[in-house]
């Protein structure tokens, strides 16, 4: 979280899309849509970096990281009131989710030790059904096709209503 709000381009704790595309939509979703000439060409300059990072990460292999990434910025769009577009990284998600085979692990009624790459997974593969889901129910996308194989395994491997939290005994 420092790195995001450092602005750390550095690439070692974050991917400098993360931050470029993070700082894009804060401006634009809190600070407001100044349309000044200095403004327009801030916020285009903030997007084109980050799409130019964004496509290099795409083609670097990593399906996980790109999984995550497709899903941030899913997110972003959503938040943006983009919906067509937040579509389209939802399907490419699953795209680098099937390739990846990136799967939710069984619990057995037990939450698994979360490291913190297993948490950021875990978070990323929720979002994505989560965020499937709102856009056909709410803003009248597409059946959650690509992502109903995910949401079963989800049902099956991680069955939140199966995990207790000792401390609220």
């Amino acid at each position: 979280m420092e790195a995001l709000l450092q602005g750390d381009l550095s690439g070692i704790v974050l991917n400098p899309m993360v931050v470029h595309f993070s700082h894009g939509i804060w401006m634009i979703t809190f600070v407001g849509r100044d349309c000044t000439p200095a403004m327009v060409h801030f916020y285009a300059r903030q997007v084109q970096i980050a799409w130019e990072h964004l496509a290099e990460l795409f083609t670097g292999g990593d399906n996980r990281v790109c999984f995550q990434a497709a899903a941030f910025v899913a997110s972003g769009h959503i938040y943006m009131r983009m919906p067509q577009t937040a579509l389209l990284y939802i399907q490419k998600s699953c795209k680098f989710i099937e390739a990846g085979k990136l799967r939710f692990v069984p619990t057995r009624g037990r939450p698994p030790r979360f490291s913190e790459d297993l948490h950021e997974t875990l978070a990323a593969l929720s979002q994505t059904i989560y965020w499937a889901n709102y856009l056909f129910l709410m803003c009248g996308g597409p059946e959650p096709h690509a992502t109903a194989d995910l949401e079963k395994q989800f049902r099956q491997e991680l069955p939140v209503s199966k995990i207790v939290c000792p401390c609220l005994h």
